[in-house]
């Protein structure tokens, strides 16, 4: 609603940043519904992983907060208005479940930092960020630290929570303890349960590799803690992907990444029953990324791995519901954003095979971020009546 003022044509109509939807929803219900449905995978990675992550999202929660209120303050601003989107949880949330459970604690403060004073406020706060804040915070502290990151991720094992408990882990975290220790425990969980549930006449090949591993491992091995993608790293940059044994996702030690899987999209569809995200986006993302590793992996065997190995491993499928998905860091047109999700998809199966970094994701989120505003200047509307006339364009 436009009205004059001494000549003067004034805008009285407040203009938000996005997200902007039709619907009730307000921005703190939306984050408010996207933390609750993380709860899933938050509840998982505890089982498999131990209370670490818990530990990682308390420090993320607190960083972000302290960094809301000195912005707000910094900007003349409610700190309760400036609070209450939630938009801090969500990022805190994403980010302590992103970083390694055994990370010390400073490093997750210096992550939220950056995440929430650099990638977010300089650029305007909500809705005026670029890229993710959350895989923006990983990837500044992946490249800063790349060995303390690599020293604190941990081989998942079931019930592992019952070893890696609040105590022992506040204890790596906060005290400085040796993480050694603490990981040795959590394979051991891996050996009971192959020597309780299989029998050795029965036993398969990708068992016995697993119990071989375990026992064989020195403490060097113990102490890099290396995830499956980092495991083999020297195997793809080597193109020898295919000498390696078929993943028994019904195995212990690989168990944990299925049930993950499961509770991102148990999750994600929830957000899609909400009308938060959109589903068009999601099954794009899913068709492109199991085209494109089935498509490579079957010319360079070598090289990328299989569709179902690309689904589970890694970020994948948090990216498909909780990243890409973001109204703010994609694309802001209804083609951008399908040409979006396939860049990002194409983007981890590229970078896994030839990036320096396991952690493909967040790259390949970043990237594409960086990406969507030219999407949205080659995907914009035409304007109603130009360049049209009876019969087809001019």
């Amino acid at each position: 609603m436009n009205t004059n003022f001494n000549g003067v044509s004034r805008q009285n109509l407040g203009i938000e940043t996005a997200p902007h939807l039709k619907a009730p929803l307000t921005t703190k219900m939306i984050m408010g519904i996207v933390s609750l449905c993380l709860l899933p995978a938050f509840v998982v990675q505890i089982f498999f992983f131990g209370f670490g992550n818990f530990f990682q999202f308390i420090n993320c929660l607190v960083t972000a907060v302290i960094c809301e209120v000195v912005v707000a303050l910094l900007r003349h601003r409610s700190v309760l208005h400036s609070l209450s989107d939630l938009s801090y949880l969500v990022t805190a949330a994403l980010l302590g479940m992103t970083l390694p459970p055994l990370l010390p604690c400073y490093y997750a403060v210096v992550a939220t930092v950056f995440a929430i004073i650099v990638v977010k406020a300089v650029f305007g706060g909500l809705g005026n960020n670029i890229f993710n804040p959350a895989m923006a915070g990983f990837v500044f502290i992946v490249i800063s630290s790349p060995s303390v990151v690599g020293l604190s991720w941990v081989a998942p094992a079931p019930f592992a929570f019952s070893v890696a408990s609040l105590e022992k882990t506040a204890a790596v975290i906060y005290d400085k303890k040796s993480a050694n220790a603490l990981k040795k425990e959590i394979d051991a969980l891996n050996i009971t349960l192959l020597d309780e549930n299989t029998d050795e006449s029965t036993m398969s090949n990708t068992d016995v590799v697993v119990v071989d591993k375990s026992l064989a491992s020195t403490d060097t091995d113990a102490t890099s803690g290396a995830t499956f993608l980092e495991e083999i790293k020297s195997a793809r940059k080597s193109g020898t992907l295919y000498k390696k044994i078929d993943v028994n996702f019904q195995s212990s030690e690989y168990l944990a990444y299925l049930c993950l899987a499961i509770a991102y999209l148990l999750g994600g569809i929830a957000l899609i029953a909400f009308k938060i995200i959109l589903v068009k986006m999601v099954v794009v993302f899913f068709v492109a990324i199991v085209a494109f590793s089935l498509l490579l992996s079957h010319i360079f065997p070598g090289y990328f791995l299989p569709p179902l190995d690309t689904l589970l491993f890694g970020g994948t499928m948090m990216a498909a519901f909780f990243i890409i998905t973001d109204p703010v860091t994609n694309a802001g047109t209804s083609k951008g954003r399908i040409y979006f999700s396939i860049l990002v998809a194409f983007l981890i199966v590229i970078l896994r095979a030839f990036g320096s970094y396991s952690d493909a994701v967040a790259f390949a989120v970043m990237l594409s971020n960086a990406a969507a505003p030219l999407i949205d200047v080659l995907t914009h509307r035409r304007p109603f009546g130009y360049r049209y006339k009876k019969g087809g364009l001019q």
